[in-house]
């Protein structure tokens, strides 16, 4: 078997996280609960939802947001 390494990948880089990455983080999940059940319950639309939780994960910067984007 031979092993290659992939071109063009990002090497895994480790960050120790900080209080204020946490408090982010949680601010953020609120921020998103909140929007999720206004838009079960029919006060905002699909577009709207959709559009604010694109400005929490830019405010809030939660760890996995280059995954959300």
């Amino acid at each position: 078997m031979k092993v290659e390494k992939f071109e063009n990948r990002k090497e895994i880089q480790f960050k120790e996280y900080d209080e204020e990455d946490l408090k982010g983080e949680l601010s953020f999940y609120l921020a998103d609960k909140v929007i999720q059940d206004l838009f079960l319950l029919d006060v905002i639309s699909l577009d709207e939802y959709k559009n604010i939780r694109i400005e929490n994960i830019k405010k809030f910067k939660p760890i996995l947001a280059e995954l959300m984007l």
